[in-house]
């Protein structure tokens, strides 16, 4: 078991190190902006603008899970924080688990 989850750590280092953090971190934002784009493209399902108005910040993620007999978990992501001039600039965030 530790064999695999080597394997799978040492995969998944390979194919984040291809990539810049500059890189990673607009896709994150791209992606993020597309996510909100679509929640307002669908108005009975959207996000109330009431949640909105009262929301001290905002995380938008991408999380995949895969597992068999044990499961992992992964993701990134954006978070905002509203400030008393707008929104803030997005900082990126990230999650794991086994």
């Amino acid at each position: 078991m530790k064999a695999i989850m080597c394997i799978i750590a040492a995969t998944l280092l390979t194919a984040c190190s291809t990539v810049s953090p500059h890189d990673a971190m607009q896709a994150d934002v791209d992606q993020a902006t597309a996510i909100i784009q679509r929640f307002e493209a669908i108005p009975e399902k959207g996000i109330p603008p009431a949640v909105m108005r009262a929301a001290k910040g905002l995380a938008i993620m991408t999380v995949t899970k895969a597992g068999f007999i044990g499961s992992a978990r992964g993701g990134t992501g954006v978070v905002v924080a509203r400030t008393e001039k707008g929104w803030s600039g997005p900082s990126a965030i990230g999650t794991g688990g086994l």
